[in-house]
């Protein structure tokens, strides 16, 4: 019987060239696409983290609208609103009612968040309040109140981001006060006659 002889099998140099090659190609894209990715990630970050600033300070203009009693004020200044709530019992300071007032300030449009007891605008020094700066370089803030005074449209929009809109339904009204008692020519109301009557007979 002859014996075969097995011809092991080699790389050659070239071929081992070829594949340090085409390895060092793949490499190279997979370092790109992660580059490309991670470029991709912290892009979308920064944009979620701006996100996510403008709409804590949108959540907590909702949660002061639909805490607040009737006692909504809405004045014109310049290009911007400003919203007064005197009640309100969404309080970030743990106030059982608090007054809250959101404003631009003028240096860097700056939207500020007031909250206190009774307190004016400007402030006076004996004043306490709380005042957080909700977000800068503000481009609008308006607020606008529905015909029937029952619904609040918001809008805020933030240099380089999307406006962001939102309305409050079912705002309270102004309650309706009974109508007075017959009153006689100076105006004010007859005392019962029949007061010291029992109930019954009156």
């Amino acid at each position: 019987m002859k014996k075969i002889k097995k011809r092991l099998k080699a790389f050659t140099l070239l071929e081992v060239l070829i594949s340090i090659t085409l390895l060092s190609l793949v490499l190279m894209a997979l370092y790109k696409s992660a580059d490309t990715l991670r470029n991709s990630n912290l892009h979308l970050f920064k944009y979620l983290e701006k996100s996510t600033n403008s709409l804590k300070g949108s959540k907590t203009l909702f949660m002061d609208l639909i805490h607040a009693d009737h006692n909504i004020t809405i004045n014109t200044e310049e290009k911007f609103h400003r919203l007064t709530i005197e009640n309100t019992t969404n309080s970030l300071y743990g106030q059982g009612q608090a007054k809250v007032v959101w404003l631009v300030h003028k240096k860097e449009n700056t939207l500020l968040r007031i909250e206190g007891g009774e307190y004016t605008i400007p402030l006076k020094t004996e004043q306490k309040v709380e005042i957080d700066t909700v977000a800068k370089h503000i481009e609008l803030f308006k607020v606008y109140k529905s015909k029937k005074k029952d619904k609040i449209l918001a809008m805020i929009k933030i240099k380089g981001q999307e406006a962001q809109l939102f309305m409050v339904q079912n705002i309270p009204l102004v309650p309706i006060t009974p109508k007075n008692k017959k009153t006689d020519k100076t105006g004010t109301t007859p005392p019962n006659k029949n007061k010291n009557l029992p109930t019954a007979i009156k």
